[in-house]
């Protein structure tokens, strides 16, 4: 027993130092992205949408949208893309051989008629079964093409890409119709340091009811699961990713919204199919080339909300979507350890990896040790019930401090929430750990396992069911 008291206490005293850890990274985190925010809100007084509107320098984009089996909001997003305020912009959907009635609902939606078309085949892909154009939007191009996952569909869609910057999107984001101007403003104020870009997204069950006549977020899901959702994306990129921009470090432009000069993907390949998911490891990949040839460049995060992705609406789901992310991280920071603490790769190297092992990689092993270090301690009663309920208490209010630092953030940048909504998301911080972390914790132990075992199958999530019209 003595022996079994001795090993609880230095598990605790582990467990402790990783909580000191990772909650003094957050909270540093926290003041680097509100100096990034609060300098931002600055510049946007200088900054004129209608000057990048009406320029004729403003530079023309291709927006890529990936989907696969997406029926019921294939249509809304769709309509979102070709709905952007931006003077010059093409539009190509890529079907990555939907088993469901996508193509179809492209085609009644939008009078989709087969084009031939020349292009070179500049990034391998999964052969292309045909191309479209819209009758009624000319900017428009569908590419239907066997199944081959995410990154095989935005490849297939960069060799049909004309422009000189990509906007890669998912197929169930319904972007705001600025979008474009927020994330291009920066990149045209600085198009040759500035190579990449991305935003935050709100999350709903169904993004295309959740945003208001002019295509902005408008509410937050009612429902709880969605709610603490909604939550850890504001967490995310509030408290994480503008800290991240300010530091040169922002290690993952989100597939739902990232613009890349598209010289850039040419020189890294275009993006990567042996991989669980594209988004972080491109980033991570262009990150490791600029830094090791000493190159100056930027990755940088929006403050603004450009759209509204969809969000799993039960557990199931999300599990399915979170170990996948686990996954993926695993696999990215694996590929890329070299980068650990190199002086070539910078703040790269000494913030924004550790930050990643740290917070991500060895979270599930913490979480699980803190777990059997209470069960145990309890059982054993070496861990009073007392105390125990009160560091849990505290741990339950620093993250209820987090949740509501990124709220504030938010509501300073778009103030697009209603009072209620954002009081909701402040009540719910303090129940995250007890509600909703132990879904993620368990979604990451299993995330850890399937790595282990080489599993990188996409698992992807089965669509939320749409309540009639």
């Amino acid at each position: 027993m003595s022996t079994a008291r001795v090993v609880l206490q230095w598990a605790v005293f582990v467990c402790l130092g990783y909580l000191l850890v990772v909650y003094g990274s957050f909270l540093v985190m926290i003041g680097v992205s509100a100096i990034e925010e609060r300098l931002r809100r600055r510049r946007r007084r200088l900054e004129s949408f209608a000057r990048v509107r009406d320029s004729e320098l403003t530079i023309p984009v291709s927006i890529v949208a990936a989907v696969y089996n997406e029926e019921p909001v294939v249509a809304a997003a769709t309509r979102s893309f070709l709905d952007v305020d931006y003077p010059e912009f093409e539009v190509v959907v890529v079907n990555d051989g939907s088993t469901d009635g996508t193509l179809a609902v492209l085609e009644r939606e939008f009078e989709l008629e087969p084009v031939t078309r020349f292009f070179r085949k500049q990034y391998e892909s999964e052969p292309v079964r045909g191309l479209y154009r819209s009758r009624t939007r000319p900017n428009l191009v569908v590419v239907d093409k066997e199944n081959g996952g995410k990154a095989d569909a935005l490849n297939a869609g960069l060799n049909l890409a004309r422009y000189r910057y990509v906007c890669g999107v998912d197929g169930d984001t319904i972007l705001s119709p600025e979008s474009l101007l927020k994330g291009m403003r920066l990149a045209l104020a600085d198009p040759q340091r500035v190579i990449g870009v991305t935003g935050h997204v709100a999350i709903n069950g169904e993004p295309e009811r959740a945003v208001n006549a002019d295509g902005v977020p408008a509410r937050l899901d009612p429902r709880t699961l969605l709610a603490f959702q909604h939550l850890d994306y504001l967490r995310s990129f509030f408290n994480n990713r503008l800290g991240w921009t300010r530091l040169n470090t922002m290690l993952c432009a989100v597939g739902a919204f990232q613009i890349w000069r598209r010289d850039v993907l040419e020189e890294v390949g275009g993006f990567s199919t042996t991989f669980s998911c594209e988004d972080i490891e491109l980033t991570f990949r262009v990150h490791e080339r600029f830094r090791r040839e000493r190159r100056p460049y930027e990755i940088v995060s929006l403050p603004e909300t450009v759209g509204v992705t969809e969000g799993p609406d039960d557990v199931r789901k999300l599990v399915a979507q979170r170990e996948r992310w686990q996954r993926v991280i695993l696999e990215t920071v694996f590929h890329y350890r070299h980068m650990l603490f190199r002086p070539r790769y910078g703040t790269v190297g000494f913030v924004g990896v550790p930050f990643f092992v740290v917070s991500e990689v060895l979270a599930p092993v913490f979480e699980a040790l803190a777990l059997i270090t209470i069960v145990a301690g309890l059982a054993l009663h070496a861990l009073a019930l007392g105390p125990t309920l009160l560091m849990l208490a505290v741990l339950a209010l620093l993250n209820g401090l987090l949740a509501s630092a990124a709220v504030l953030l938010e509501d300073r940048t778009s103030r697009a929430y209603p009072v209620r909504d954002l009081v909701r998301l402040i009540a719910l911080g303090p129940l995250d750990l007890f509600c909703y972390r132990p879904l993620i914790f368990w979604a990451r132990t299993k995330g850890t396992w399937r790595f282990l075992r080489g599993d990188k199958g996409w698992h992807k999530f089965e669509r939320n069911a749409r309540a009639a019209a």
